[in-house]
């Protein structure tokens, strides 16, 4: 009996860590921490010093040709090129009446927007003292924004609205813009909140319905040499479905959206380095304090 309390014990009141161990770790924690701030430093300053907004040409592009009367997915040679433009066609209508301005202000405002929407989507992990995730994901954030993508400010919306009333309606503008955000709606359903499920795809049917007004037989659906599993159809098929099914297996878990997001993840024709950013959304902001 006293070999049985005595390790009894020992599971309950673990051995300390010994201070040699302590070190090492300390010191791996500092030397990971370097790299991140590094590397995000590094990212920072050549998105600064190469501000293309070459993705912005995709949206601009195509305000202009619904302007001028041409045609919203016309003919491309280089399926990968930045100014193919992939969305919905709302999301063109929105940037009709700006081609009206001066590029160079809407460039600028533009500009200022997509930082302003990485700085919202961090604003959670600063609230709770996550500098290591902030270090990771604000610089591929600003890397993006230099680009002129709106990946940027669906992030923010995600972060800051799927926990609130309106997160549905957030969902289904993403899902209108890049699709495979639907699958966020895989945490609403492993819930049960059918209702919020149901919003977030009636807001997305809603704003892809416009596609059924133009000719779509130009519209790029290849992922050209992006992708990342949809070259080998099987194997995303499982990857896939394993996905789904782990997220609605943890949705009513406190990793619900972070396998929501490893959905969505997986799920993406082409991958790109800030796709990453999708899993900032495992974090969202409830408007609480934690």
């Amino acid at each position: 009996m006293t070999d049985l309390a005595t390790a009894a014990g020992r599971i309950q009141h673990p051995r300390p860590i010994s201070g040699r161990r302590r070190v090492v770790v300390r010191l791996a924690r500092i030397v990971v921490l370097a790299i991140v701030i590094g590397i995000g430093f590094n990212h920072v300053w050549w998105s600064i010093a190469d501000w293309h907004l070459d993705d912005m040409n995709a949206y601009w592009d195509a305000g202009m040709r619904l302007r001028t009367g041409g045609e919203l997915f016309p003919p491309v040679a280089d399926v990968l090129a930045s100014e193919v433009y992939r969305y919905s066609p709302w999301f063109a209508w929105l940037w009709t009446p700006l081609t009206l301005l001066p590029r160079v202000v809407v460039e600028v405002v533009w500009s200022v927007v997509l930082l302003g929407a990485s700085a919202l989507a961090v604003w959670p992990l600063v609230r709770r003292g996550a500098w290591l995730a902030v270090a990771f994901f604000l610089p591929i954030l600003v890397g993006i924004s230099s680009g002129g993508n709106v990946h940027a400010l669906l992030i923010a919306s995600l972060v800051l609205g799927v926990e609130r009333r309106s997160g549905p309606l957030w969902i289904g503008v993403a899902a209108s813009l890049k699709l495979f955000p639907i699958l966020f709606v895989l945490t609403y359903l492993g819930r049960r909140q059918w209702t919020r499920a149901a919003v977030a795809c009636l807001v997305a049917g809603l704003l892809l319905a416009p596609y059924l007004l133009y000719d779509l037989s130009n519209y790029v659906t290849t992922a050209g040499g992006a992708a990342l599993l949809w070259d080998w159809p099987i194997v995303y098929g499982i990857a896939v479905v394993a996905a789904v099914l782990v997220a609605l297996r943890l949705a009513p878990t406190r990793h619900g959206w972070l396998a929501s997001s490893m959905a969505v993840v997986l799920a993406l024709p082409r991958s790109f380095l800030y796709d990453i950013t999708w899993l900032m959304v495992a974090t969202p902001d409830s408007g609480e304090e934690r």
